[in-house]
């Protein structure tokens, strides 16, 4: 072996592997190539400790490859990858499922069509099931329609999603692989420049709904959809969840809703613009802060249902939003569609919603054209919210608020 090659290079080299197969399954890709993905995936994820196993046979780190081994890889999940490996290298490609549910927003309850199922034996076209639902929506006596299509993808037979299972076994092979750096201690360019380029591969680090599913819009008056183009923040830490602390350190004085407020007058003050973005914040005093840009308002719609599902399980005790939005006459745009719309706006506005678990609701509106103007600015933050209205796409969220709180009684 080449000497300049490091202990962990052969283990990062197939956790390299294993990884690059997975950037390549994609949702609209066929089932061939998909399986090929998944089934070199598991073998390539197991080979990760074979080869490790070998690098470290004749050295002093095998008790701790061992002792980390049982602590992050020896466990149900891990169980699951070697018959995972085992079977798509002795038996048989991996059997994979995929299902498509479209669900239909309007302010309320989404509506979701019947689930659709398909294996290699019988897959279709996205396309082709999109446009089923023309004749439907052109019946529908609206001006749009607003959908998404979320893929999910199963082990036949298995009620597991599968992208979960991938994601917890890719999270614990790089805490074993970081701990095992850590104990070996030594400095090899060929491992750090692997480690670049794991950290830069998508599947594990962009968000769920950005790979599995796409929002759309069906404008019935001109008979066309159209697919929504989205774009997502990360924080460079990798880190969802933060301590409220680290926020009232930032800004010490007011409440959250001020805060949020603050912060995001002051980006837009600086940019003239920002995208939208929520904050979530927890039972716990951690928060999350979400930043995300849209082509439709679909995706904002399906975010605050997704929130909105959220809220018992994650146990959710405050949700924030700010966005840009335009200002109508609506007698002047009742009869057009949202892209109609647009040329007919009186004005855009910078504006602020908070619900909590209380049902406490405040909103704030900002004029644009006035937003570096502090007297103008400081009449708005510090004046009492004056109406107790969220935006339809809110309701979701409030509605749920709504159920708990009734059901405490």
């Amino acid at each position: 072996m080449n000497n300049s090659r490091g202990l962990l290079y052969p283990a990062l080299h197939k956790f390299y592997s294993a990884l690059s197969s997975l950037e390549k399954f994609k949702k609209g890709t066929n089932f061939f190539d998909n399986i090929s993905f998944l089934d070199n995936f598991f073998s390539e994820y197991r080979n990760v400790t074979f080869v490790l196993q070998k690098s470290l046979a004749k050295t002093q780190f095998m008790p701790t490859y061992e002792e980390l081994r049982d602590q992050y890889l020896v466990n149900n999940f891990g169980k699951w990858f070697v018959e995972k490996r085992n079977e798509v290298i002795k038996q048989q490609p991996f059997d994979l499922e995929k299902r498509i549910v479209i669900s239909i927003y309007s302010g309320q309850i989404p509506l979701s069509l019947p689930e659709l199922i398909f294996t290699i034996d019988n897959d279709v076209e996205i396309s082709t099931i999109v446009e089923s639902l023309r004749t439907t929506f052109m019946n529908s006596g609206q001006l749009e329609v607003m959908f998404s299509a979320e893929f999910l993808f199963f082990e036949y037979g298995h009620s597991e999603d599968l992208y979960d299972n991938l994601i917890l076994g890719i999270n614990q092979m790089k805490l074993f692989l970081a701990e095992m750096k850590k104990a070996i201690n030594e400095d090899c360019k060929l491992s750090d420049e692997l480690e670049r380029k794991i950290d830069k591969m998508n599947f594990y680090q962009v968000p769920k709904d950005m790979l599995f599913v796409d929002d759309y819009v069906f404008y019935c008056k001109k008979e066309y959809f159209e697919k929504a183009s989205r774009v997502a923040l990360q924080s460079g830490s990798g880190q969802i969840r933060v301590p409220i602390e680290n926020l009232n350190e930032m800004y010490p004085n007011g409440d959250l809703f001020s805060k949020f407020e603050l912060m995001h007058v002051v980006i837009f003050q600086m940019g003239k613009s920002l995208l939208p973005t929520y904050l979530i914040l927890y039972s716990d005093d951690t928060f999350e802060l979400v930043t995300f840009g849209f082509s439709i308002k679909t995706t904002v719609y399906r975010k605050f249902n997704e929130i909105a599902r959220r809220i018992e399980a994650d146990k959710i005790v405050n949700v924030l939003f700010v966005t840009e939005m335009y200002i109508y006459d609506l007698d002047e745009v009742s009869k057009l569609d949202s892209r109609e719309r647009i040329e007919h706006a009186k004005n855009e506005i910078l504006a602020f919603y908070m619900i909590d678990k209380h049902l406490a609701i405040k909103s704030h509106s900002y004029d644009t054209k006035q937003i570096n103007d502090f007297k103008y600015i400081s009449s708005i933050m510090f004046s009492k919210s004056s109406e107790r209205v969220l935006p339809r796409y809110m309701n979701p969220v409030m509605q749920e608020f709504i159920r708990l709180k009734t059901n405490l009684k």
